[in-house]
């Protein structure tokens, strides 16, 4: 095999890739939420949660799927029998694409990705030009099989390479341990499986021993879940271990009813053509990948309790570690008719977004006094949980508006919202001050003098108890909070100004680095944008969603004992 067949099937094997990519991850931008939400709501039992599973994973990506559903377990959202459902559902749904690639769609490829470019070309919207990458990704996935299947037929005249995959698929120890290397390597079974097709096309590889390293596929595709469990509690890991377990012990069975020929025979008399004189490998590979996954899920899926049991003796409970990924822990669709009620789960929540910014500014400013770029990182994970919170609230709220006929809550249903938008837009703050503290600042050439550090911190902690205030007020509603926010508020605003008029003197008088002067303006600017938007959170409190005292209902806005003006 030369240096250009070599360079011409990895770059096949590039294009597959970026082809299954850029396919998955549309589809799944297009569903939103939704998967999300399903995952969540619609696994009661194993077999629902196989179901879901195996639909999600038709669109995109079984590690995306299995990536999602670690997250609700780790977030208490999903038990473990219900995930165990799911991954189950998952390895079905990912032969769908196998089975694509054997019907020899590759020959109208190029259709998909010209339809793809137009597409993007004339794109109108966001959804036009997701739709455009999915056409686009569907296309280049068949065209770097195209190309991955001309690189390879050389080998069909070369004895040692026929030696060398011959001795390792006529193996099925070995066969089953490369296909589980492989497939850990590049971290998707359906490249792997398409990989084997156009091997077994070229005549590289037998049926029986294509049938071995496909069940070695299904044991490494379940790396990604250890992945995602990494850093997780020990149910999340748990659900890992399912995932393995499940595919180890399908491994075993299938493997020795394909020693026997039993599983061969069977699929190449439900498959057409024989494949014992080379007719259609291509189908009965995709059908053996298939009926491996589906036959595998029906034996184990009653089961299911027995093999978290066992997951539970493998990974015992210890220390756990909450990690929060912006779940909704109060919002309960069943008290939506109960407005008021409703409304305080609905604060509620809204305290746990206010929760969320604390945890997410606390890791801006450890980052930067550490240096730790780990940290950094955290921060979008964090502003992305606070958003999915926004948007949960929200629904929330209007839901309750749809069943409510009381004027004081459809009245006060609009400020609470735009409260929401307030707390998500200080999410949004603490992602700019996470990139100026961490980003900027860290790669400008001068360093950051003693009296500009000394203020960061100042404003640090100004800021840090505006927000415990902003969140204990959300809980006890104290009418003192406010007055104290406002006052250190105007502190901040204060400080704010002075700092920038004397930081632009210095920059124009060349006593100051322009570009550490312009940063620590832009930090400035954003901790006192803050402020503001913490002030305003609690006087919309003060008049809009303060509903009990002392058991009584709450006078209207502007008549209640201690308000703050607006």
């Amino acid at each position: 095999m030369s240096f250009l067949q070599i360079l011409n099937f990895f770059g096949g094997l590039a294009l597959f890739l970026f082809g299954m990519n850029r396919m998955s991850n549309n589809l799944q931008a297009l569903a939103g939420g939704e998967i999300h939400r399903v995952l969540k709501k619609m696994t009661s039992t194993p077999l629902r949660g196989a179901m879901v599973g195996m639909g999600f994973t038709a669109l995109v990506q079984s590690s995306a799927t299995t990536v999602m559903t670690i997250g609700l377990v780790n977030a208490g959202i999903m038990t473990l029998n219900q995930a165990i459902g799911v991954v189950m559902g998952a390895n079905i749904g990912t032969t769908i694409t196998v089975q694509l690639i054997a019907f020899r769609i590759g020959d109208i490829a190029l259709a998909f990705v010209i339809a793809g470019v137009v597409l993007m070309f004339i794109r109108r919207s966001r959804a036009m030009e997701r739709w455009s990458l999915i056409l686009l990704g569907f296309g280049l996935l068949f065209v770097g099989l195209n190309q991955m299947t001309e690189a390879v037929l050389p080998l069909r005249d070369s004895a040692t390479a026929y030696n060398i995959i011959s001795t390792l698929s006529s193996n099925p120890f070995l066969a089953v341990l490369t296909g589980m290397i492989f497939t850990m390597i590049i971290q998707g079974s359906t490249a792997s499986v398409g990989i084997l097709i156009v091997l077994a096309n070229a005549g590289l590889i037998g049926f029986e021993g294509a049938l071995y390293l496909i069940y070695g596929n299904n044991i490494g595709t379940t790396v990604t879940a250890w992945l995602a469990g990494v850093g997780a509690n020990s149910t999340a890991r748990r659900v890992a271990s399912v995932h393995t377990l499940f595919n180890v012990f399908g491994t075993l069975i299938f493997g020795v009813l394909t020693y026997l020929g039993i599983f061969p025979t069977f699929v190449n008399l439900i498959t057409p053509g024989d494949v014992y004189i080379g007719e259609n490998i291509a189908r009965h590979l995709a059908n053996g990948h298939t009926f491996f996954n589906l036959i595998n899920t029906l034996l184990f899926l009653p089961f299911a309790s027995s093999l978290a049991k066992l997951a539970e003796k493998i990974i015992p409970k210890g220390k756990e570690e909450l990690v929060v990924i912006g779940e909704p822990k109060h919002l309960n669709y069943h008290l939506v008719n109960d407005a008021e009620i409703a409304i305080e789960q609905a604060i509620k929540e809204m305290r746990e977004m206010m929760r969320l910014v604390k945890e997410g500014l606390t890791i801006t400013f450890e980052a930067f006094h550490d240096r730790s770029y780990r940290k950094q990182g955290k921060v979008a994970q964090i502003e992305n949980a606070v958003d999915n919170l926004q948007r949960e609230i929200t629904r929330y709220l209007v839901v309750v508006n749809e069943r409510t006929k009381r004027d004081s809550i459809i009245q006060k249903i609009p400020a609470l919202i735009h409260t929401i938008n307030d707390i998500e837009k200080l999410g949004d703050y603490t992602e700019e001050a996470n990139r100026i503290l961490n980003d900027q600042m860290e790669t400008q050439k001068a360093p950051l003098s003693e009296e500009i550090l000394n203020m960061i911190s100042d404003m640090e902690t100004k800021i840090q108890e505006m927000l415990d205030l902003n969140i204990a007020y959300l809980k006890d509603f104290q009418r003192d909070y406010p007055f104290k926010i406002i006052e250190m508020e105007g502190r901040i605003n204060e400080q704010h100004r002075r700092v920038r008029d004397d930081l632009i003197t210095k920059i124009q008088n060349g006593s100051c680095d322009a570009e550490s002067g312009l940063n620590t303006i832009d930090f400035i600017d954003v901790m006192e944008r803050f402020g503001d938007k913490i002030k305003n959170i609690v006087k919309a409190g003060s008049y809009n969603f303060l509903y009990y005292e002392d058991g009584r209902e709450a006078r209207k806005a502007g008549q209640r004992g201690g308000a703050v003006a607006p």
